[in-house]
This record gives C-alpha cells, structure tokens and sequence, in this order.
C-alpha cells in the first residue's frame, strides 16, 4: 500500500491525546484538564488518511500552545528549523463510533511508537476507506546517551471502515441542505453497546 497521502487541513480539534512518558499511560485533555484515557487499551481508529507530521517546538508555558511546521506531505519531511525542534505529528482518532480525539505531539516516546507501527501501515490494504484500529500491547524503556524515556508498544488489530465521527459533512449524516419539516414516526434510538471500542 503507497502511504502518500495529502498533508490534511489546517488546525487541531480538540479534545487532544498524549502519551505521558513519566507515567507511562495515555491521558485525554479536554475543557476539564487532563484524565486518563483507556481507548488504547481496546483500541482506537486512527485517521492516517488525514494525518499529519511536523517540527513542534513549545517554551513550556502552561495554556500557550506548541508552535508547529508541518511537513507538505507524509513523505517529505522538512529539514529541522533549530536546536530545540522536536518531530511529531498530529492524528484524528475515534474512540468509539461517535467519539473522536486528536493525539497531537512531539517527542520521542510517541514519535517511535508511531514510526515503529508504519511497516504495519504499509503492509496494510490498498483500500483507501480503510483505517487501523490500533490498540497498546506493552510499554518499553528506550535508552539513549543522555536519558531514557517511555514508549508504548502498538499493534494494529484489524483494519476497518472509516467511523461517522471521522467523517466530515454529509458523509458524517449531517444535513447539508435545509428539509422542510414533515411528521415522521421515529424508532427510540437504539442504546451504545457496552463495548463501544467495537467497530
């Protein structure tokens, strides 16, 4: 399968994912401030169709977001603009079939775990409306000449259709045009099953 695809569109949708390194675990950051976020653990649809990869780099400034470079495309990637610019990348995922996340991040832990997963990517199906379902099997210590991090080990468990949460406008069922209002006999919704990782 050609992992060559469009760069994606401009800006992040939050909530956001990050794997921390010092506690070894995935957490979810939204208006609340951060939790633990246990969809890796069953698994999570990742966007690669959409996703992106760059140089970020932060001050560290609590609530001032990271700056970001993105590459023009997945294949090529931009020299590195300074000392303290980190790789990373920004990926749409669906936790469950209606809710959706963006793991965006620089840094090593997530940057290998991600790298380590592409031969798996590329050996997937030519079907482009096909995504990963990606789950974490184990967490690895990777040590270098100056430090040591953390880093989740990944695996694709199936491929799947793309979910409505990661769908945009009338794909996604949401009405383009303006309907004229007629009275329709309605089934109650049916209720979440209690596996929402399923997909």
């Amino acid at each position: 399968m050609a992992f060559d695809f469009d760069a994606g569109n401009e800006g992040s949708q939050g909530p956001w994912i990050q794997w921390s390194a010092q506690k070894e675990k995935f957490l979810l950051r939204d208006t609340n401030g951060k939790s633990d976020f246990k969809g890796f653990e069953t698994g999570v649809v990742l966007d690669i169709r959409t996703m992106r990869t760059g140089w970020s780099r932060s001050d560290g400034v609590v609530g001032v977001a990271p700056e970001w470079r993105w590459n023009p495309t997945l294949n090529s990637y931009q020299p590195k603009p300074g000392d303290d610019w980190k790789k990373g990348f920004s990926i749409r995922c669906a936790a469950s079939k209606t809710e959706a996340a963006s793991w965006e991040q620089a840094g090593t832990g997530a940057w290998n775990a991600f790298v380590a997963l592409v031969p798996a990517i590329q050996a997937g199906p030519s079907d482009h409306d096909k995504l990963p379902l990606v789950r974490m099997v184990g967490v690895k210590t990777e040590r270098f000449a100056r430090g040591s991090t953390t880093t989740p080990t990944l695996e694709i468990v199936k491929w799947v259709d793309r979910p409505d949460c990661l769908k945009d406008g009338a794909a996604a069922g949401i009405a383009v045009e303006e309907k004229t209002e007629q009275p329709v006999a309605t089934a109650a919704p049916s209720p979440m099953p209690a596996d929402s990782s399923e997909f």
